[in-house]
């Protein structure tokens, strides 16, 4: 074969998958802490731990299908260079295990089937912003105000900041600052009970949002039924609820201040205490001052009440988390910060960052250096 014909037909091998690939993109974000922390037990020491908080890899891809609509999708898994997500075979440790789906969207919006954020845990997003929401070093208003967090799981469960799968998503177009967002779950998990069964575990979240200029605020509401949050035996049904809403503003272009609030009821089903229920609130403060350059101060507040349920109020079970940092962007896409948290449990309430337990009424401090990069 004449080598000019081979090497043309060689070029045009190797550049057909990269035209196949042209709508693909592939990035992520590796976030890695180093900190020390007291468990506020004495029987215990203080430790040195290394961690990464909510590190992923993401494909995605777009194709377009003429008259304004495409059909898209992303898988997005953990990218944990510390080697603890590849070890997990649940949660967000899998393959696709975060913001993963495939969809089509248009004018009409935005519509997709996979594991997603929920409306009502975006609106909390929305508030929390650069703060994490489980994790130890600069999360833990989620712990207090959520009971937890949860990615990548079913119709189950206690967590309302969770990442659901087998979801069925809409996100609403822009309407001069407004949108909205709804989404349910399959019911998958209902297979496994018997045709008399009363139970059939399912979820809906719906929020609305505005934002215009410096201004934020967004309205979430989030209903379980059947998730048997108290894992009873003999569960007979129930319906658990949260709402939450947040307000927020950029003064001068460089003080962004945002506060949440949000409210949790859960029916424990219990056949020994049928008609049981229990709620919980709290709120949230959230700052982030960018005060000259790479140079910026983070503030956090979170406090929860006490548990009440319909028959007494659990007094003292309530508890505080207070954060703050120094972050020093090196540039775009880098960035070092230190920071220091605290959780502080009332006398009666048993909270924990996750790291190890914590005695009742116990207060966990932790203070250490984080490193995010993004690519």
């Amino acid at each position: 074969m004449n080598k000019k014909v081979m090497a043309l037909a060689v070029a045009g091998a190797l550049a057909a998958p990269a035209t196949a690939l042209a709508q693909v993109q592939i990035g992520g974000g590796i976030h890695l802490q180093y900190f020390q922390h007291d468990s506020g037990r004495d029987a215990f020491k203080k430790t040195d731990v290394m961690a990464t908080s909510e590190p992923e890899i993401y494909v995605r891809g777009e194709e377009k299908l003429g008259g304004g609509t495409s059909v898209w999708f992303q898988c997005t898994s953990s990218f944990d260079v510390i080697g603890v997500a590849a070890s997990n075979t649940t949660g967000a440790g899998q393959w696709c295990g975060r913001n993963s789906a495939i969809g089509f969207r248009g004018g009409f919006g935005n519509v997709f089937f996979g594991t997603w954020d929920t409306p009502q845990k975006l609106v909390t997003n929305l508030a929390r912003g650069w703060w994490g929401g489980t994790n130890t070093l600069q999360g833990g208003s989620a712990v207090l105000l959520f009971d937890g967090s949860d990615s990548n799981v079913a119709n189950s469960g206690t967590s309302f900041f969770r990442r659901h799968q087998r979801s069925i998503n809409y996100h609403s177009p822009d309407f001069g600052g407004f949108s909205f967002q709804a989404a349910t779950s399959s019911s998958n998990e209902a297979t496994a009970f018997t045709s008399g069964s009363p139970l059939k575990p399912r979820l809906m979240s719906l929020a609305g949002q505005f934002r215009t200029g410096p201004f934020f605020a967004g309205v979430g509401y989030e209903k379980h039924d059947d998730f048997n949050p108290a894992g009873v035996a003999g569960y007979t049904g129930g319906s658990d609820t949260n709402i939450n809403a947040t307000v927020g503003f950029t003064f001068f272009g460089n003080l962004r201040v945002s506060a949440l609030y949000t409210q949790s009821e859960y029916e424990a089903g219990s056949p020994l205490a049928p008609g049981t229920t229990a709620e919980t609130d709290g709120w949230a403060v959230y700052v982030d001052w960018t005060i000259a350059g790479p140079h910026a101060l983070k503030f956090q507040y979170a406090q929860v009440s006490d548990i009440d349920t319909n028959i007494l109020t659990l007094t003292n079970t309530g508890a505080e988390v207070m954060g703050a940092a120094y972050a020093y962007s090196m540039s775009k896409r880098t960035q070092v910060y230190v920071a220091y948290n605290q959780m502080k449990n009332d006398s009666s309430g048993d909270y924990t960052f996750g790291t190890s337990a914590t005695s009742v009424g116990g207060k966990q401090q932790v203070i250490g250096v984080g490193l995010r990069h993004s690519f």
